[in-house]
């Protein structure tokens, strides 16, 4: 039986240790994929936390339920108080639509989760009570990125 050199071993070694460097990269890849599902996930549970909260909102407090009927209504008129608390809830309901909007921007919201928020926004926002009309997102649009202004303007008008 022949006796290997040292240069045959050594070119072994660089084999094997291709091959666990390909493993090891392969298992980096599959946890970096784990960690991104998980932060999509913990970021869609966000959004829907802070949508729940405020829509809570409207079945605890019966003054914003009243304000909720009125716009619903075919010719809502609000006093001063009741416009004050409904245009701070469209900021808040456009503030969870920006936040949707951005974190599928940075790929921290899966694509199903993303197009499931930016659907119902947008017929929030188009249709029934929560309707917004265009001359209030001109007045809104200053909180708000120049990317996702021009996305509300591309699903609303």
């Amino acid at each position: 039986m022949a006796r290997w050199k040292l240069s045959e071993w050594a070119q072994i070694g660089e084999v094997v240790g291709m091959i666990g460097v390909v493993l090891s990269l392969l298992i980096v890849a599959y946890s970096v994929n784990q960690n991104t599902e998980a932060l999509q996930g913990d970021n869609g549970n966000i959004i829907f936390e802070r949508h729940a909260e405020l829509t809570a909102h409207f079945m605890t407090d019966p003054t914003l339920a009243a304000i909720l009927v009125k716009m619903r209504g075919p010719e809502p008129e609000l006093d001063d108080v009741e416009a004050a608390r409904w245009e701070r809830y469209q900021l808040n309901m456009l503030d969870i639509w920006a936040m949707a909007y951005n974190r599928q921007r940075q790929d921290l919201l899966g694509p199903q989760q993303w197009n499931a928020w930016d659907t119902y926004f947008t017929e929030l926002f188009r249709t029934g009570g929560e309707r917004l009309s265009n001359q209030m997102w001109t007045e809104y649009t200053y909180g708000f990125d120049p990317d996702f202004w021009a996305h509300v303007e591309r699903r609303l008008y």
